[in-house]
C-alpha cells in the first residue's frame, strides 16, 4: 500500500486507502504522526478512493484532528461518501470536521 501525500504553501492532502481500516490505519501512524507536528495550516485527508472505514479509522482521524486542532490548525475531509459518509454522519463527525467538495493544490 502506498501513501500518498501532497503539500504546497499551507496544506498537506493525504490520500486514504480504499479501505482504512485495521492495518491500512497502522500504515499511516507515522504519517499522521508527521503531519501533526509539522507547521501546515491545514491537513485535508481525501477520502475520493475509500469506500470502507471502521472504528479505527474514525479513531486515527480524530486523534490526528485533536492534536492538530490545538495548534491552530484545520482538518478538513474531502470527498466523502457512501459507507464513511453514513458512518461518520451517524456518529456526528461531520458537526466537527468539514466535509469538503473541493480542494486546490498547486
Amino acid at each position: 500500500m502506498t501513501n500518498t501525500t501532497k503539500s504546497d504553501a499551507n496544506t498537506t492532502f493525504i490520500t486514504l486507502p480504499n479501505d482504512f481500516s485495521g492495518l491500512a490505519v497502522d500504515s499511516f501512524k507515522d504519517q499522521f504522526e508527521t503531519v501533526a507536528t509539522s507547521e501546515q495550516l491545514n491537513v485535508v485527508l481525501d477520502f475520493s478512493d475509500t469506500t470502507f472505514i471502521d472504528s479505527s479509522g474514525i479513531g486515527a482521524m480524530v486523534f490526528l484532528y485533536k492534536r492538530i486542532e490545538k495548534k491552530g490548525q484545520k482538518l478538513s475531509l474531502l470527498n466523502v461518501s457512501g459507507q464513511p459518509h453514513k458512518l461518520m454522519s451517524l456518529l456526528r463527525v461531520d458537526k466537527t470536521i468539514p466535509f469538503i467538495e473541493q480542494a486546490d493544490i498547486a
